[in-house]
């Protein structure tokens, strides 16, 4: 199949209405979530949107636009999106899908959650005021990132060999040059195992590459984050310490998870969603910044592999699974 016939196909298999068939009523607005992956969350942005008196099928229309992990695929994706019409704003799901948005169209209003710095990365030209047709909640992966590392410092004070381990398509290698930064002051020696395909996962992540590591860790990456039973199974029989960057990660099986509330960020993206529909500019709203973090801890995992956590450590989590 032609790529510009497979772009039409999955754009037009992609684009449903989240709730009742029937018409939508004419004063109805119309939301499109552009994501590099197929969502996952559906069920808490509905909650979040009926939270605001968004009854879909009633006062709102949601359709989906995913390039199903070929990320490659959203610049076109964001481009049929803008060329539709009647479109009252466009929720971008990660920073590719976000600059596509962005480099699509500077005047339909666009809410985003991203992972790197809007400013440096163009979308913004202050995080207070934006200044474009682009908000949303920004994450700062390269904070977070540094903190993984000095967490996996604690768990494993005589590790040198890190892998950290990106897709080379999911935004999380945006921000590995904090984790190489951090590593050199840890006195980690850090290497890149970039995943080219998520559907070959068990090669990339085979036994003899896992072993030459003393410690690995994952990036805050939209497209793996859709692999997690996957890699934490993989990573598991590795035997070797290892941390995640959000608290689900934990909850599938991970060692350590820290990273942000996505529930809470996720809340605040649709109240930022709920300002732009109700007539505000998304270049006077500032880029907020998620309020909640967390630092989730699986003492199953660490009695199975072995691994013994300081106390110190288990003090200070949010959550320790038994």
């Amino acid at each position: 199949m032609k790529r510009r016939e497979f772009i039409t196909a999955l754009g037009a298999a992609a684009a449903w209405p989240l709730t009742a068939t029937g018409q939508t009523p004419a004063r109805s607005a119309h939301v499109v979530l552009l994501s590099p992956v197929d969502p996952s969350e559906l069920v808490g942005l509905r909650r979040n949107l009926q939270d605001l008196g968004y009854i879909e099928g009633r006062n709102i229309r949601l359709d989906i636009r995913s390039a199903a992990g070929q990320v490659d695929l959203l610049p076109d994706l964001a481009k049929a999106v803008a060329r539709e019409g009647g479109i009252d704003a466009i929720l971008a799901q990660s920073f590719p899908a976000a600059i596509a948005a962005y480099r699509a169209t500077q005047t339909i209003p666009i809410v985003a959650i991203v992972g790197v710095d809007p400013v440096a990365s163009g979308l913004a030209e202050s995080l207070a005021r934006p200044g474009h047709n682009v908000t949303g909640i920004a994450i700062f992966a390269e904070e977070t990132n540094v903190k993984l590392v000095e967490l996996l410092r604690e768990v494993a004070p005589r590790a040198v060999r890190l892998a950290a381990i990106a897709a080379i398509t999911g935004g999380g290698n945006l921000s590995l040059g904090a984790v190489q930064e951090t590593g050199r002051k840890l006195d980690f020696d850090v290497e890149i195992i970039k995943i080219a395909d998520t559907a070959d996962l068990a090669n990339a992540l085979r036994p003899d590459v896992l072993s030459r590591f003393d410690a690995l860790m994952i990036p805050p990456d939209v497209v793996l984050s859709r692999h997690k039973a996957e890699i934490v199974k993989l990573i598991g029989s590795s035997n070797k310490p290892a941390i995640f960057p959000s608290s689900d990660w934990a909850e599938s099986g991970g060692l350590l998870a820290f990273g942000p509330d996505l529930a809470e960020a996720g809340r605040q993206l649709i109240l930022q969603l709920d300002r732009v529909l109700k007539g505000a500019k998304p270049g006077d709203l500032p880029f907020e910044r998620p309020t909640k973090f967390a630092l989730n801890i699986n003492l199953h995992t660490a009695r199975a592999m072995g691994i013994e956590l300081p106390p110190t450590l288990l003090a200070r989590a949010d959550k320790v699974i038994e």
